[in-house]
């Protein structure tokens, strides 16, 4: 699996078209159906932990989230919920499926219309039939297409939304960063801006699980340095993904013939893979060592940059809140009441004077009790669900 597959990536927009009276009635049934699914065939997580045919190590990993959850809410300041407190096995079919479209010769993304959280440049399928019969559709238009399969995926808050086995068979980093990263979606989700949206919750997600291992396991654990890997990374990855977006651009917005423009485009792409085989031996992870077989378009490339694009931005933010992610969050918060362009004003505040923004704890104050204390891993908050 490539990285962007490991993306919280299906955000529930079945239960946005369903409030909408949308006239894709089959498309909304189907979807309706697939939610109906994990509702009715989630266990809760006491059940779990009584059930001797499961094993313990996905009982370890279902506590794990737990703990990560918890520290996000309590410690970064996320959105307190009911997710989580139950268990959904993915069977070997696969839980989501998400196609996203765009010109051959323009970096703007085909965009699908859903109410409250705007416009969407990718549509989510629970069948990887239906899902490929968009994309054969898309492709007969002409466009170019990237069809992934997500391990997981946020309703916004508007069901609780399960863990799903498929995540838990990840490294601890990536399964905290996951975690962190749909609870951010839970907290701040600004309506006709997905990058942005999915760019923050990589950066918050990233971020929040190297500050969880360096409190929880110290900065000498393997998982700290795991996870602190993976945003370096992302960061390295990330800036050479915007690279190849600039040039293309610049491309596209000539006064080139399009029969011109995708015969050089393609030379793009190549240059692009031999690019990447001298940026590997800089990377400390294989998270994108599939990008070398990767079948490369303007689809494809736009799904990297959407999740690891301009990550900059928000590592900027972050030091000059005083690498403090409860201040993060609260003048993210405030960029989302605004109801302006989030991405101009960061870039603005960035330019501008530091904020004084308190933050929603103690910070000299330990969240985890000393190794050995008595509740060290008090197990009550993680056993009761949080109420919306």
């Amino acid at each position: 699996m490539k990285r962007v597959e490991q993306r919280a990536i299906g955000i529930g927009i079945f239960l946005l078209v369903l409030l909408s009276g949308c006239s894709t009635a089959a498309y909304v049934t189907r979807l309706g159906f697939g939610q109906a699914k994990v509702l009715l065939f989630s266990r809760s997580n006491e059940d779990v932990f009584k059930d001797p045919s499961v094993s313990q190590g996905t009982k370890d990993r279902i506590r794990f989230v737990l703990e990560v959850k918890r520290y996000a809410e309590e410690r970064i300041g996320l959105k307190k919920t009911g997710n989580y407190s139950r268990y959904f096995k993915v069977d070997s079919q696969g839980l989501f499926y998400v196609i996203s479209a765009c010109p051959r010769d323009s970096l703007n993304p085909y965009q699908w219309d859903f109410p409250i959280v705007g416009r969407m440049s990718y549509k989510g399928f629970f069948s990887l039939k239906e899902a490929q019969k968009e994309r054969e559709k898309l492709e007969r238009a002409g466009y170019d297409t990237y069809l992934r399969r997500a391990w997981a995926y946020s309703t916004l808050g508007w069901f609780k939304d399960p863990i799903f086995s498929s995540i838990l068979d990840q490294t601890r980093a990536i399964i905290a960063q996951i975690v962190i990263h749909e609870l951010t979606h839970t907290t701040l989700f600004i309506e006709d801006h997905l990058d942005f949206n999915e760019q923050m919750a990589t950066f918050i997600g990233d971020q929040g699980a190297i500050e969880f291992f360096s409190e929880r396991y110290g900065r000498d654990s393997p998982d700290y340095w795991n996870a602190h890997n993976i945003l370096d990374d992302e960061l390295i990855f990330g800036k050479f993904i915007e690279d190849i977006c600039g040039v293309l651009r610049e491309l596209y917005s000539s006064g080139l013939s399009k029969e011109k423009k995708l015969e050089l485009r393609e030379g793009i792409f190549r240059k692009a893979k031999e690019d990447f085989r001298g940026l590997k031996v800089k990377l400390k992870t294989r998270l994108y060592f599939g990008f070398e077989d990767e079948g490369l378009n303007n689809a494809v490339l736009l799904s990297y940059w959407q999740y690891i694009g301009e990550l900059g931005l928000f590592k900027g933010l972050y030091h000059m809140l005083d690498e403090d992610l409860g201040k993060m969050i609260a003048f993210l918060k405030e960029v989302e009441r605004s109801g302006g362009d989030p991405r101009e004003l960061v870039q603005r505040r960035l330019l501008g004077k530091t904020i004084d923004i308190q933050p929603l704890w103690d910070p000299q104050k330990p969240f985890f009790p000393e190794e050995g204390k008595e509740n060290a891993n008090p197990p009550s908050p993680f056993k009761r669900a949080t109420m919306m």
